[in-house]
């Protein structure tokens, strides 16, 4: 699993522990800040809609 991959995971599993070393270790590997902010996004609102489809059966 490359740089942004790892990222990413941790992202969708732990964003309150995402430090700008994490961010700074996915620029190191070449990925632009463009594409990191893009990929966070979609990542997360991915995310959080799972969660909420989840709470959505748990509440039906």
């Amino acid at each position: 699993m490359g740089p942004l991959e790892s990222y990413l995971e941790k992202v969708r599993t732990a964003a309150y522990t995402i430090t700008d070393a994490d961010v700074q270790a996915v620029k190191d590997a070449g990925v632009s800040e463009d594409e990191i902010f893009e990929r966070t996004v979609a990542v997360a609102v991915e995310e959080g809609r799972r969660r909420l489809a989840a709470a959505d059966r748990v509440i039906e």
